[in-house]
């Protein structure tokens, strides 16, 4: 199984954390292999402690389904799978989640916790977005 690189894990973390840093919000960013399990974690000065987890459990979710933790929440929702979220030790079904993918292959993923669900998607927007640039 292909998995992420430590340095491009700790790369992902770095530009998630200078992203939220420039819109204000004091986030946990967390970023998982493809068998998602933690590669790379930061809490922010200030980030919520009950971010932490769900940071992590985004990252996982990503990591186990392959796609946006808030479309995970929608396909939850639409097809009627309460108690989804329940499952796996605990999954999120809202943004701030995303799979990291490369040439059609999971590598890992990327959860942020600590503002809005909205900037939490943003921050990890960002953060794959900018990958390898400078």
């Amino acid at each position: 199984m292909d998995s992420i690189t430590t340095t491009r894990a700790e790369e992902i973390i770095r530009r998630a954390c200078d992203r939220a840093a420039d819109i204000g919000v004091a986030a946990c960013i967390a970023v998982v292999d493809a068998g998602a399990h933690l590669k790379a974690f930061s809490r922010m000065d200030g980030a919520f402690a009950g971010a932490v987890d769900v940071s992590q459990r985004k990252a996982r979710t990503a990591a186990l389904f392959p796609l946006p933790t808030g479309d995970f929440g929608q396909l939850v929702a639409g097809q009627q799978l309460t108690g989804m979220e329940l499952t796996n030790g605990g999954l999120a079904a809202f943004h701030g989640g995303l799979p990291v993918m490369e040439e059609g292959r999971l590598l890992g993923a990327i959860g942020v916790s600590g503002g809005s669900a909205e900037q939490d998607l943003a921050i990890a927007t960002h953060a794959l977005a900018t990958q390898g640039a400078d």
